[in-house]
């Protein structure tokens, strides 16, 4: 068998035990406690958590133009934030096959005339974006130890797939390793591209921790980082389509601990998956305008 069509067996597996770990979770529900949790949602806390959900997109694009600029690619805010909205729609709604940071490649390329620094600076990126998470996971720690009910099946799920698990971070670390190649003497913009990148996962825990506090859940703001830190990273792991089933599974799992019912936390993961699948439907106005156009053969001056 090949290895795309061994990869596209184990994903297709993988979403295939999501899914099944989601409807395992809705079946074992009591949906009338759960209404009535949603029922004490205000709806300010909704507008409000949306709009930090939105903002984080337009935090995304500035961590990417950041990248950029450092680079003297001429490239604008607007162009960029289009490209940031529309790679988080495919992300979201299209085929496996088109993926995000794909679309953002290709509209990438169309605009600066080295396709090279185009990938290097959405690995970059990318990396930016983990790493802010991973520098909240200190105050994760104390949960995941907690996180007993989920234990066993997590560490089952990292010795079933700890082979293509491990073979996908090396080769993500590869990709890091020659994108910082191009950015090693522009620490400064990496320092910059860092702190954006903070801001735009600070207004997502702001925004989770406004939706748990309004659906009655009694937990602390740090409590939300190192929750949210944890299944964030979990979502990364190559076995599901968008950590689906695997995010909302982990969510309850870890919010029951910090106090809530099963249904509260339930209510939680799916209003936030919601809001992080509309958040990103102003990208289906651009994903054709990524495609569009000539590739660019202007040249700009490059210094690394």
């Amino acid at each position: 068998m090949s290895r795309k069509r061994r990869v596209a067996w184990v994903r297709l597996l993988g979403m295939v035990l999501s899914l099944g770990l989601l409807i395992w979770l809705l079946a074992r529900q009591d949906w009338g406690r759960l209404l009535a949790a949603l029922r004490l949602m205000p709806v300010w806390v909704l507008f409000l958590a949306f709009a930090l959900y939105l903002a984080g997109q337009f935090a995304n694009a500035a961590r990417w133009l950041v990248l950029l600029q450092a680079q003297d690619a001429p490239v604008g805010y607007g162009r960029l934030l289009r490209l940031v909205f529309a790679g988080a729609f495919a992300s979201n709604f299209l085929p496996s096959t088109i993926g995000g940071d794909a679309l953002r490649l290709v509209g990438l390329t169309r605009l600066i005339a080295n396709p090279g620094m185009a990938a290097a600076s959405i690995v970059l990126d990318r990396f930016m974006n983990v790493l802010s998470y991973v520098t909240v996971l200190p105050v994760a720690g104390s949960m995941l130890v907690r996180f007993s009910d989920g234990g066993f099946v997590w560490g089952g799920v990292w010795m079933s797939w700890r082979g293509r698990m491990e073979a996908w971070l090396s080769t993500r670390w590869q990709e890091l390793l020659r994108a910082l190649k191009l950015w090693q003497r522009k620490k400064g913009a990496l320092v910059g591209a860092f702190g954006v990148s903070w801001f735009s996962i600070f207004v997502i825990f702001c925004a989770l921790w406004l939706l748990a506090r309004g659906l009655g859940i009694p937990v602390a703001f740090y409590q939300v980082m190192g929750i949210n830190a944890l299944t964030y990273l979990l979502t990364l792991l190559p076995i599901t389509f968008n950590g689906l089933g695997v995010r909302e599974v982990a969510i309850v799992s870890l919010y029951v601990q910090v106090g809530a019912t099963s249904e509260q936390a339930l209510a939680l993961a799916l209003i936030s998956r919601l809001m992080l699948m509309a958040e990103t439907l102003p990208g289906a106005f651009w994903v054709a305008e990524a495609f569009s156009g000539e590739r660019s053969s202007s040249c700009y001056n490059q210094t690394v």
